[in-house]
Formats: structure tokens, C-alpha cells, sequence
């Protein structure tokens, strides 16, 4: 074995491991913009692979198929916020100044990261839903909100309604707040 081998855990055939990380996530981040800008019926696969730097294949080859591309990108694009917010749920404090800070955490991301809006509202805009790859991540985010505006209520912090309801209003509140200015 040769020496460092061990240490940094290159050796022979590890750079085609790094080619092929290295062109999933440039079809990974080509997508995340196309998507955003053109919606998932706007953004050709071979629109994606041109920008990518990547053979027309490519997109099947690492995802299976495009849509696999789109779920994969709106994943990514979400976990980061909903593990954020999930971690100031459980955080200490008052139901009110968890869902204020929720709130800021919401409208923080959504501001450095001006294409996920576009990218949640394109189907939205079409009446297509959601895309279907944030589904569990919202639904989450949604539950836990719903949760914490549950014990505000306990405490009488919370005026009385439908926990759910209230959630989605927190939640489309921060929503609009982080949509960059036009």
C-alpha cells in the first residue's frame, strides 16, 4: 500500500469515486437553479447536463431519472430549514419566543437562499401541490409548530383555535416575510 494511503483515504480507482460525487453534485446544483428559475417541466435534462458540465446520461445514471433529480434538489433545499426549526422547537423558552425565533430562523433561510421560494412555487403555481419530495419535511415542521402552538395554548399564551390552522399561519407568515424584494 502505498504511503498516506490510509491517512487521507486516497488510492488507486478513488478518483473516479470524486469524478462521479463531483458530477452528481454539479447536476445537483445545475438543477437547483434550473428548477427554480424554469420550474421541473421547464428545465430540460439536457439543459441540466450542459450546465452541470456532464454527458446527457448523466442525470439517469446518478439519479435513475429526473424527477429523482427534482425530489433530490427539494430535499436538499429543505432540510437544512426544517432541521434548524426542529432544533428551535425543543429549544428552551416560551412557546412564544420559540415560534418568534422559529420565525427568524424561517425568514433568515429563505433570504440567503432566495431561489427555494421559487423553486417551492413553481408547481405550486401550476396547482400541482407541493412538490411531492417535501411533503414528509413539511409535514414535520408543521407537526411540531402545531405542537408547540398546542402548550401556548396550554399556558394561555396561544388564543384558542385550531393548532393545525395556526401552524400553517406561522409557517405562510415567515414564508411571505423571506420572499426577497423585487
Amino acid at each position: 500500500m502505498k504511503n498516506g494511503a490510509i491517512q487521507d483515504g486516497t488510492g488507486p480507482g478513488d478518483d473516479g469515486d470524486a469524478r462521479r460525487d463531483g458530477t452528481r453534485e454539479a447536476l445537483i446544483a445545475a438543477g437547483r437553479a434550473l428548477f427554480a428559475r424554469y420550474g421541473y417541466d421547464g428545465a430540460s435534462v439536457r439543459a441540466i447536463t450542459a450546465r452541470a458540465g456532464a454527458n446527457l446520461g448523466a442525470i439517469t445514471y446518478h439519479f435513475g431519472s429526473k424527477r429523482a433529480l427534482y425530489e433530490e434538489v427539494v430535499r436538499r433545499c429543505l432540510e437544512p430549514l426544517a432541521e434548524r426549526v426542529l432544533a428551535l422547537v425543543r429549544d428552551g423558552g416560551t412557546p412564544l419566543e420559540r415560534i418568534e425565533t422559529v420565525v427568524r430562523a424561517f425568514v433568515d433561510y429563505l433570504r440567503a437562499n432566495p431561489d427555494v421560494p421559487r423553486l417551492m412555487l413553481q408547481e405550486l403555481a401550476l396547482g400541482q401541490g407541493p412538490p411531492r419530495a417535501a411533503g414528509p419535511t413539511i409535514a414535520r415542521v408543521h407537526g411540531a409548530l402545531a405542537a408547540l402552538v398546542r402548550e401556548g395554548q396550554a399556558d394561555g399564551s396561544i388564543r384558542a383555535g385550531d393548532p393545525a390552522l395556526l401552524a400553517i399561519g406561522v409557517l405562510s407568515f415567515s414564508y411571505r416575510r423571506g420572499l426577497p424584494r423585487e
